[in-house]
């Protein structure tokens, strides 16, 4: 049997049915009454046991109608503060390794605040379960809505489909989830990867490399769909022994230029190569520099999205617009009507690359 007090095993046992989501804010919380009978215990230890959740705003006593589970409507905390603001977002990240995460999270935030709202950030290493969490823990804040980088796993997040079901205000930002109604901003992935693609066949490349990842999310599928597209629509034969895939995983920076090297050790005739994004394009800089295949006049890089290295042309993003397009969207969905659209923000080709050369780029300590 437990040591703890009465009190602290119903308080906890509540807790749990908060955290885990089978408690949703607004819902009403048992009474004192209703728990005093199940538990079998007094109506002053189940008092007790309420006052302790109240105490840990997790649930809000609102007299003559009960208790019931903090972060909307009359029992919102965010909004009884009276701060001014129009209410607080809830903005869900996988990552801010990248400078175009970083970009995209300045302009939302700073989007946000200019129109009067308060924001709660959780990033979550593109884990589902993670984002899961983030997704049940801001609704206790009393969130009026979402920004999501949905993670891709095996199965879909069963919060964002929750969110679509019940019309809760939320946007995917960069990525999107096809079987799921939600409004989604992102850019356009397939036909910015088709127009580098053809431009790099019409320069007179044929054996063209792709250095993409093993679980890709929406964006990163796009690419790829964009890869085969350009070929197809050349009618020339996809050959996929010149696709790297990063392996999945925690990020391991010199495991993959090993890999890296190996893979152009072993397909030296590869002439041009497009990286799914600018870490990759990074890493495989440094290897194809290492082996003397310098860049760019023995081997052509692009990647997506600028990596700041010279000679590297780039496909560019519309990080502004797609952070105008998603804040939008999010503000009218709460002040105004839900509705979903999707938007297919146009990317651009970056040629005239020069950025001198770092002399520590490739210091001996990174390889």
């Amino acid at each position: 049997m437990s040591a703890k007090p009465l009190y602290r095993q119903i308080q906890h046992y509540l807790q749990e049915q908060i955290l885990s989501g089978k408690l949703r804010p607004g819902d009403r919380v048992p009474s004192e009454k209703e728990l005093s009978a199940y538990f079998k215990v007094s109506q002053m230890t189940s008092k007790q046991a309420l006052a302790a959740l109240a105490d840990a705003q997790l649930v809000t006593r609102i007299k003559g109608k009960g208790s019931f589970v903090a972060g909307r409507h009359d029992t919102d905390l965010i909004h009884s503060a009276h701060t001014g603001l129009k209410g607080t977002v809830g903005i869900v990240f996988p990552s801010i390794h990248m400078p175009v995460e970083s970009l995209m999270f300045y302009f939302i935030q700073t989007l946000l605040h200019t129109k009067g709202y308060q924001t709660l950030i959780r990033v979550t290493d593109d884990n589902m379960q993670k984002e899961m969490e983030a997704i049940r823990m801001f609704r206790l804040f009393g969130i009026r809505g979402y920004l999501i980088f949905p993670a891709i796993d095996e199965s879909y997040n069963e919060e964002i489909l929750r969110l679509s079901l019940e019309r809760f205000p939320h946007v995917l930002v960069d990525r999107f989830l096809p079987n799921i109604t939600s409004s989604s901003v992102a850019s356009d992935n397939i036909e910015g990867t088709v127009k580098t693609v053809h431009r790099l066949l019409d320069e007179g490349y044929r054996n063209i490399g792709f250095l993409t990842r093993q679980i890709a999310n929406s964006n990163a599928q796009e690419r790829i769909a964009g890869f085969e597209k350009a070929f197809t629509d050349r009618e020339l034969p996809i050959d996929k022994k010149y696709w790297f895939f990063v392996d999945k995983g925690r990020r391991n920076d010199r495991e993959t230029r090993m890999q890296l090297r190996r893979f152009f050790e072993a397909h030296p005739e590869i002439d041009a190569v497009v990286a799914i994004d600018t870490i990759i394009a990074t890493l495989a800089y440094g290897v194809l520099q290492e082996m003397g295949r310098t860049i760019p006049d023995k081997i052509k890089l692009v990647s997506y999205d600028d990596p700041k290295l010279p000679f590297v042309p780039f496909i560019k993003q519309n990080i502004e617009s797609i952070a105008n397009h998603a804040a939008d969207i999010l503000i009218d969905q709460m002040e105004s009507a839900y509705r979903v659209e999707r938007v297919t923000v146009p990317v651009r080709f970056v040629e005239d690359v020069a950025y001198p050369l770092p002399s520590d780029l490739f210091d001996s300590d990174h390889v």
